[in-house]
């Protein structure tokens, strides 16, 4: 079976099909219990997911008539992964069966072969890794509570699984092929200092210095005007190395 919930919630059975949950309070139910898989998630600790940091005052029995509709709407070879244990409910999943232990694992895997310098493997993991994201976690869950608990992580863990890709990719001479997506991404994530730095690392690999100090000039004006601070050493070195002739 499949578990997905980096973008649209969706669920995939054995045979392929594709099992809707529609109710939107089964749905955070489902995803609050995915994100924990294979752990007792307690009742109270659901319901405060399940009503937004609202539950009312009989939230803990109406919490087994939503756990009991959530079996009924996976159908029942997912029903029954759904398990009663004290203090509340869990979920038992194989990692291979959520998207979001795939991805995890795969950016772990990916960081150690940066750290060992092994460029092709680590370009390869990442984009298997990336391959799984089907848009913004938990997209369509009516949780702002489970959102703000879980999402920042998960979209920091994909930018840094992003740098790492085209690190990687940079040391493979991948140049022309990362300035049009650097230039996305800095335009996407004007306050990441390191995407401005592989961008004008790009550049210059394309031999077009000028535009690497453009470049650099446009990201300092940025942080400038939104933050009020220079550019980190990171930035400044690079630059002062493309003046210098040495980048």
């Amino acid at each position: 079976m499949r578990f997905e919930i980096l973008g649209p919630l969706q669920v995939v059975d054995e045979a392929g099909v594709v099992r809707l949950v529609t109710a939107p309070r089964q749905r955070v139910l489902l995803a609050a219990l995915l994100l924990q898989m294979n752990q007792p998630v307690p009742v109270e600790k659901l319901a405060e997911m399940v009503w937004d940091g609202a539950p009312p005052a009989r939230a803990v029995a109406t919490m087994r008539a939503y756990v009991m509709r959530l079996r009924h709407a996976l159908g029942p070879d997912a029903a029954e992964r759904v398990i009663t244990r004290n203090p509340g409910y869990l979920i038992q999943l194989d990692t291979s069966e959520l998207d979001v232990q795939r991805f995890e694992t795969l950016c772990q895997n990916a960081g150690a072969a940066i750290r060992a310098r092994a460029w092709t493997e680590t370009s390869a993991t990442a984009r298997r890794a990336l391959c799984l994201w089907r848009g913004a976690p938990l997209v369509d869950i009516p949780a702002q509570t489970l959102r703000d608990q879980w999402v920042p992580r998960l979209e920091q863990l994909r930018l840094q699984t992003i740098e790492r890709r085209i690190e990687a990719d940079l040391h493979l001479g991948c140049h022309d092929q990362l300035v049009p997506d650097l230039r996305d991404l800095t335009d996407r994530h004007p306050l990441r200092e390191h995407f401005h730095t592989q961008l004008m690392q790009a550049l210059v690999g394309c031999g077009q210095r000028a535009e690497a100090l453009v470049a650099y000039r446009q990201a300092r004006q940025v942080l400038v005007d939104e933050l009020g601070i220079e550019p980190g050493p990171e930035l400044r070195r690079l630059q002062e190395q493309i003046l210098a002739g040495d980048a």
